[in-house]
């Protein structure tokens, strides 16, 4: 009686460990659907949140262009302040600077033709040195397959070696057995 007790008491016992088990499954996948959906919210947050940082940007770059328009047409009509001639005059001579042949500007066209032209000849160094490295990989797995080929017939050379000796040797014996 103790013994059907024992049997039923394990079955009973491992029958609710399934039972808990398969929940404990089903509420691990439920939480797995839930982190899955959250997810796929936060990336749907992010990608909104990033075209609302573009439209505040592109908003605030109008009003700021609304602001210096607003400026220019309360201004019209007006004469430029002391401080305003001066920006003005200090910007010209800027850019009187930055047009001179000799300075910024040649300069500047001068070293981008320099990098243009440093740029090419790495191109060119590198791709010779690519075709290079790639001919030399394909000459070592060439010699490699070819000494691989070599070793391979030194073994069956040997082999053959082997075996004549055995011939040679059976010859020898059947002939001096024969002249016995």
């Amino acid at each position: 009686s103790s013994g059907i007790n024992a049997e039923y008491g394990i079955s009973d016992r491992l029958r609710l460990q399934k039972e808990q088990s398969e929940s404990h499954i089903a509420r691990v996948e439920l939480i797995g659907r839930e982190v899955e959906d959250i997810r796929a919210v936060q990336a749907n947050t992010l990608s909104r949140l990033q075209q609302l940082k573009r439209k505040h940007a592109e908003l605030t770059h109008r009003v700021l262009q609304v602001m210096v328009d607003v400026e220019v047409q309360r201004k019209a009509g007006f004469s430029l302040q002391p401080e305003e001639e001066h920006l003005r005059v200090q910007l010209e001579g800027i850019q009187q600077e930055l047009n001179a042949p000799n300075q910024f500007k040649g300069r500047l066209s001068e070293m981008l033709s320099l990098i243009r032209m440093q740029s090419i000849n790495e191109t060119n160094i590198n791709n010779a040195n690519s075709v290079e490295s790639g001919v030399l990989a394909g000459v070592h797995s060439h010699l490699s397959r070819q000494q691989d080929g070599i070793s391979h017939l030194l073994n069956i050379i040997q082999d053959d070696l082997e075996y004549l000796t055995i011939i040679k040797q059976g010859v020898t014996d059947k002939q001096s057995a024969v002249v016995v």
